[in-house]
């Protein structure tokens, strides 16, 4: 990969030499505006890079301290290592007010620091709709800095891609309005250059397609400025399905459906327009934003119309004609599912290709797959799907992992770390966490990073937080390897009784000891006296708090069901109730912060617009990705894949849609016979609605969380959560349990209690403080009569036991 560093070292020499007096002036700017006029404490030098990796020192020098780094990159990274380090605060994605120190302490002693990694990568494309669809220069700006302080150098970059696609376009026969019509609205970008979907979510204006141009300019502008190579999106023979109505004799081909939505067609890449449609394309491109390294493309991304498509002649062509547009340059490919395949890359030239391997945490292709051993490739987090709301990670595995790779037969390849999440709104731990291991040559100790995060995280050492963190990397951030994000919230899920999923391919599982999870949620609240003023502490509060609740909800849904299905209308209404109340106290809660209100989300989008109809349009794109996702076939798979926990969106969408099930089943149980709501149709009368939603947080965040705690937890609850153990004492009696009875049924028995004559508790065995296996022995007294021995198992969990499971032993039907 020698043409990789000698791009590095360009990129270098050119960042070096725009000041003659002080090397890397982007990052004096960076350190501006992160610190103001304390920047003036530090000075900047460059240094060479050691074995062609990059390299920042700090040391004291007088009464300031001095910085030098081999690249800009490296010099943001070192600036970074400082203010965690030393001045003890972080820039985070979420919770970003910092507390300075004044005056800034000094470095005791000179600090080297070598990076393994190349090349770090950050950015999936659906991160550019699931977080950045709305964003201005100003949220730009803001991730920008926050990339260099992380040491990010190779970037996605696919912003304004709109306008290279209209001027191609034009020159092979295409009107304005026809090639505008290719184009997807602002929510749908990342499936429309993943080759999945067309037209979706348009159309757009020329006035919004320039100012895509604009801020693309600017973003790359930056990057560069900042050290980064910016990955651009290459030519890869994805068509609008009407060039084949242009060029009939060519071999265009439909490219089959993704999600019930009519894919782009594929253009043949062995034909001859691909190599003149890709000449225009590239040329277009370096009009705009000149050229780069790295172009990226997906042939048959998740899918697609193989038929009569050669792969590896296909893949040969492809990779010719990005040789051919910019000589040298790199086609990066996504490592997900089976792609890149292996007969695409028999066609490829593997010194001018790199994989990222996308889901490495998870499901790592790296150690699968023999590409990896021939193909340059970067380890790759994925961390979340959809940017759903909700805590979890695997964070021992992210602190792991990249090492074990490094150190592997295929390690040899392997030219750097990175993270491809879909949405970057969440669980800031893990994406500090795996960026901080850019500049480490080994996996550290977890609880010992841990403790040095909380004191940066929070500006001061706090036994509580550590205490309250270690419960936290226990539970919530140690997901199961096979798990794709976080568990779905049941609030979230298209109503219905059964509470197992909230999408079609979710899951609403909760893999951790729930009662651990209140306890550090109960840690961390008590904290506050010490850490109130950090704005990351109340983030992660207001967060634990979210989460806690959340999981609340499984239990009061798993309540209603059962009275439902017992026909306990007092119950049943009570515990509906129940339900909408905790979804109206999260509203309340997560109100309390910015990064948790529906209504800036919908304002970036609508901020876009060029006109009153175009505002309209994009408001419905902001309302429709995060709830219906698209239109009613591709809502069977993708409805709530994108589901948030945000204030507005709870109450105005959630809440009403559950409000809505619950009196079709308060009239079932009346013997009404009414069938299930069309919840597609509500849906999209909810995405048609235009509403102002508050954009400024309101509320106490420490206060709120208080009074929930206080709220869902009484005084005897208070005392155990105290305790290092649930006293036995307190195991469900015979009289509770059968109460439980009358929710479930075995063999289509329904075990309801006044139809029991004989019950007695054959063996209780205690597993653990919180789980208890309980065999009963029952005869019933109606025909056709029933007896024998089942077992149920109890959880506590919110200071309750709770039936988690029930399985008959020998409860059969007795012969008459």
């Amino acid at each position: 990969m020698n043409k990789l560093f000698i791009w590095m070292l360009t990129l270098l020499t050119t960042a070096s030499c725009t000041n003659q007096q002080e090397p890397f002036p982007a990052i004096r700017q960076l350190m501006e505006r992160t610190i103001g006029e304390q920047a003036n404490r530090f000075i900047i030098d460059s240094i060479g890079a050691e074995n062609q990796k990059d390299v920042f020192e700090l040391e004291p020098v007088g009464t300031k301290i001095r910085i030098a780094a081999s690249s800009p990159s490296a010099a943001a990274a070192g600036f970074n290592y400082y203010l965690k380090n030393q001045a003890r605060c972080l820039i985070t994605q979420s919770g970003q007010k910092i507390q300075l120190p004044d005056p800034l302490p000094s470095v005791e002693q000179k600090v080297r620091i070598v990076t393994p990694f190349t090349w770090r990568y950050f950015l999936n494309y659906c991160t550019f709709n699931y977080s950045m669809g709305g964003w201005s220069w100003d949220e730009w700006e803001q991730e920008l800095d926050w990339m260099a302080l992380n040491g990010i150098n190779m970037p996605l970059a696919i912003t304004g891609t709109e306008a290279v696609w209209q001027n191609t376009l034009i020159q092979f026969n295409f009107t304005d309005d026809e090639a505008r019509e290719f184009i997807v609205g602002p929510a749908y970008t990342a499936w429309w250059l993943m080759g999945n979907i067309e037209r979706w979510g348009g159309p757009v204006s020329q006035e919004w397609i320039n100012q895509r141009v604009q801020l693309q300019k600017k973003i790359i502008q930056r990057m560069r400025e900042l050290g980064m190579t910016p990955v651009f999106q290459g030519f890869y023979s994805m068509v609008p399905t009407k060039l084949k109505e242009k060029f009939p004799i060519h071999r265009i081909y439909p490219g089959g459906n993704w999600a019930y939505f009519e894919r782009p067609a594929t253009l043949d890449p062995t034909d001859s327009l691909f190599a003149e449609m890709a000449k225009v394309y590239y040329r277009e491109m370096e009009k705009l934003y000149g050229t780069t390294l790295f172009y990226g493309g997906d042939p048959f991304h998740e899918g697609g119309n193989t038929e009569n498509i050669d792969l590896t002649q296909s893949a040969k062509k492809i990779q010719q004609a990005m040789q051919k547009a910019v000589p040298g340059s790199i086609w990066v490919l996504q490592g997900w599912w089976e792609n890149p395949s292996d007969k695409l890359l028999e066609g490829i030239d593997p010194e001018k290709a790199l994989i990222l391997d996308l889901f490495a945490e998870g499901r790592p292709n790296w150690s699968r797959r023999d590409c990896y051993t021939n193909t340059p490739w970067i380890w790759s987090m994925l961390q979340n799907f959809g940017n759903k709301t909700g805590m979890f990670g695997r964070l021992e595995m992210v602190c792991s992992e990249p090492f074990r790779a490094l150190q592997s037969e295929k390690g040899a390849r392997m030219v750097g770390i990175g993270s491809m999440p879909e949405g970057t709104d969440n669980n800031p731990v893990m994406f500090d966490a795996l960026f901080d291991m850019v500049w480490r040559t080994e996996a550290p100790n977890v609880d010992e990073w841990l403790k040095n995060y909380t004191h940066y995280r929070y500006g001061q050492l706090d036994e509580q937080a550590l205490e309250a963190w270690a419960i936290l990397k226990k539970t919530v951030y140690r997901g199961p390897v096979n798990q794709e994000g976080t568990t779905d919230a049941i609030i979230c899920a298209r109503p219905s009784l059964d509470g197992t999923r909230s999408w079609n391919w979710g899951n609403t599982a909760i893999y951790y000891d729930t009662l651990e999870l209140q306890k550090a949620w109960k840690i961390l609240l008590e904290a506050a006296p010490n850490l109130k003023t950090s704005d990351a502490y109340q983030y992660d509060l207001v967060d634990l708090t979210r989460q806690v609740l959340t999981n609340r909800s499984q239990i009061v849904h798993r309540e209603m069901v059962q009275a439902f299905q017992n026909h306990d209308e007092v119950l049943f209404a009570k515990k509906s109730d129940e339900f909408l109340t905790l979804i109206a106290d999260l509203d309340r809660l997560l109100a309390t912060r910015k990064e948790f209100l529906l209504g800036n989300w919908i304002k970036g989008f609508t901020q876009m617009a060029t006109s009153m109809e175009e505002k309209k349009l994009f408001e419905q794109n902001a309302r429709m990705l995060i709830t219906v996702w698209g239109n009613e076939q591709g809502a069977k798979e993708l409805h709530d894949y994108a589901m948030k926990q945000w204030s507005g969106l709870l109450l105005d969408f959630y809440y009403k849609r559950w409000e809505l099930y619950f009196e079709v089943l308060r009239n079932r149980l009346e013997s009404q016979q009414i069938d299930d709501p069309d919840f597609y149709l509500w849906e999209q009368e909810w995405v048609k609605q235009e509403k102002n939603y508050d954009t400024l947080p309101i509320g106490n965040s420490l206060k709120v969380c208080r009074q929930l705690f206080e709220h869902y937890f009484n005084p005897l609850a208070n005392k155990l959560l105290q305790t290092d153990s649930i006293p036995l004492l307190q195991t469900p009696t015979l009289e509770f349990i059968l109460k439980t009875l009358s929710y479930y049924n075995i063999n289509n028995y329904s075990l309801n209690p006044s139809e029991i004559a004989t019950s007695k508790i054959k063996e209780r065995t205690v597993e653990t403080d919180q789980k208890i296996r309980i065999h009963l022995y029952l005869e019933t007294k109606n025909e056709p009569k029933h007896a024998g021995t089942i077992e149920l198992n109890y959880q506590w969990s919110f200071y309750e036991w709770t039936l988690i499971s029930i399985k008959n032993i020998d409860f059969k039907q007795i012969a008459l």
